[in-house]
């Protein structure tokens, strides 16, 4: 039997935090919102989430480029994509649509 299951923790979402995990995170000063950034973006190592520098690394440049996209979206002033039943139709910038 493992740690999760000899405390009766439920996995993932809406998981139970324990006394001892809120004792420990104020006392090593680490946030709920890290904590959450871990079970989001960490490595499962056994009953652990890793989420090192590397991870950490990845990420941010995984936003920059959304960043990137976001901004190129935002020069064409939106754009709007066409799909139905799964398929991808049309896509054309929201600017070039007229409303008549």
């Amino acid at each position: 039997m493992d740690a999760c299951h000899a405390l009766r923790i439920k996995p993932r979402r809406g998981m139970t935090k324990t006394k001892h995990f809120g004792d420990r995170i104020q006392q090593r000063g680490i946030r709920v919102e890290t904590v959450e950034l871990a079970r989001q973006y960490g490595i499962p190592d056994g009953d652990r989430l890793v989420l090192g520098r590397k991870q950490i690394r990845i990420r941010l440049n995984e936003l920059d480029q959304e960043r990137k996209e976001l901004i190129r979206a935002m020069d064409k002033g939106g754009v709007i994509v066409v799909e139905c039943g799964g398929a991808l139709i049309t896509a054309y910038d929201f600017d070039s649509f007229k409303s008549y």
